[in-house]
C-alpha cells in the first residue's frame, strides 16, 4: 500500500492489480479519487477455489482439458491473497475511481474469468461491461472503439444471451465481428 502512495505521488497513469497486501485504508481510496485520470486494471489473482469449467470443454482435447481440471483446487492460501484485492477493489469501485478491465494470465479464457471475479468483487455486470469495453479504450487512447457509436469501428461480439443478467453469458459467443465483418470462427487464428 505503501508503494501504491508514492507511485500515485509520482503520477503514474495506470495501477495494475491494485493493492495486494493489505486493506486499502482511506488515505489511498482518497488518492485515487483525487486523480480522475488515474485507472485502476484489478488483474486480480485466482480466486483459489475450484470453479466450473465445463464451458471450456468443446474447445480443448480431453487431454487438455484433463490437464486444466487436475489443477482445479481448492487453496485456503490463494482464496486469502485473492481476498485481500477482491475487498480492495469494492472498495475502489465503490468510490468512483476508473476501472478497466484487464489480465496478464496468459490462458484465452482469462478475460471471461477476470469478468466474473470483478463481479464477484462487487461490481455490476454493466459496469464490468463498461470496464471491459468503453473504459478500456480509453485507457488505450483508441478513439475509435470502445462503444457502438456512427463513425467508430464496428468491432463487437454477438452473445447467446445476456451478461447484465449474468457476466458468465460472455463466454456464449454467437458471432464475432471485426471492423464490421463477420469472423469465422471455424478457420485457426493465424
Amino acid at each position: 500500500m505503501e508503494d501504491a502512495k508514492g507511485l500515485m505521488r509520482a503520477n503514474l497513469d495506470s495501477f495494475a492489480h491494485g493493492v495486494r497486501d493489505r486493506d486499502v485504508d482511506d488515505e489511498t481510496v482518497a488518492m485515487f479519487k483525487q486523480r480522475p485520470h488515474l485507472f485502476l486494471i484489478p488483474n486480480l489473482p485466482d480466486r483459489g477455489v475450484k470453479v466450473d469449467r465445463s464451458w471450456m470443454r468443446a474447445g480443448m482435447s480431453p487431454e487438455e482439458f484433463a490437464k486444466l481440471e487436475a489443477a482445479n483446487t481448492d487453496r485456503p492460501k490463494t482464496q486469502a491473497f485473492h481476498g485481500i484485492q477482491a475487498r480492495n477493489l469494492a472498495k475502489m469501485n465503490a468510490a468512483g475511481v476508473r476501472i478497466t478491465m484487464g489480465t496478464d494470465g496468459n490462458r484465452p479464457w482469462g478475460p471471461h474469468e477476470e469478468m466474473e471475479d470483478m463481479v464477484l468483487a462487487g461490481m455490476t455486470p454493466m459496469q464490468v461491461i463498461v470496464a471491459a469495453t468503453r473504459n478500456g479504450a480509453e485507457f488505450m487512447r483508441i478513439a475509435d472503439a470502445g462503444t457502438l457509436e456512427v463513425g467508430k469501428s464496428a468491432d463487437f461480439i454477438v452473445l447467446d444471451a445476456d451478461p447484465v443478467e449474468n457476466i458468465t453469458n460472455t463466454r456464449r459467443i454467437a458471432a464475432v465481428y471485426l471492423r464490421g465483418a463477420a469472423v469465422d470462427r471455424s478457420k485457426p487464428v493465424q
